[in-house]
């Protein structure tokens, strides 16, 4: 019965992550000490298969030890020649600025996404990278615990 039951969850596992067709990529990159430090500059490298229009999303993971209402961010993106084919500073809101309530699903850590660029295309299929820098007064941002990006088809 064991054997049969963990092949009906990897079954179930399987059908739930192949659902998401829209995606084409999707990581993330963890601070151990739910601390984004300003030296610190995560970088996303994924391939692209084809020029039609993708969405962008900028993923975030913090609680409530951040200490900012909001989040500036620089993100870089570059082809495989190192070339930078767009970048641009984004501010992020992370709690009501009236309650302070924060803005991301949760109860303890939230997750807040926003898309930074859409219907974007890709000049031509092949690897790119997504560098991403946090552009706050702080050398350091408590209460960060990921960040992440993900990428998928337009609609």
């Amino acid at each position: 019965m064991t054997k049969n039951l963990k092949y009906l969850f990897f079954s179930f596992f399987l059908l739930i992550w192949s659902c998401d067709s829209s995606r084409v990529f999707e990581d993330d990159s963890s601070f151990g000490s739910k601390t984004w430090h300003m030296d610190v500059m995560p970088e996303f490298v994924f391939q692209i298969n084809d020029t039609d229009p993708k969405d962008i999303i900028f993923k975030l993971r913090n609680d409530l030890n951040y200490p900012n209402q909001n989040l500036y961010i620089t993100y870089f993106l570059v082809n495989q020649n190192g070339e930078e084919l767009a970048t641009e500073l984004v501010n992020i809101p992370l709690f009501d600025e009236i309650t302070g309530k924060p803005l991301g699903k949760g109860n303890s850590i939230y997750q807040s996404s926003t898309t930074i660029l859409e219907n974007y295309s890709f000049p031509q299929p092949g690897e790119y990278t997504f560098k991403v820098a946090q552009y706050m007064r702080s050398e350091s941002l408590a209460g960060v615990h990921s960040i992440g990006l993900r990428i998928e088809e337009a609609n």
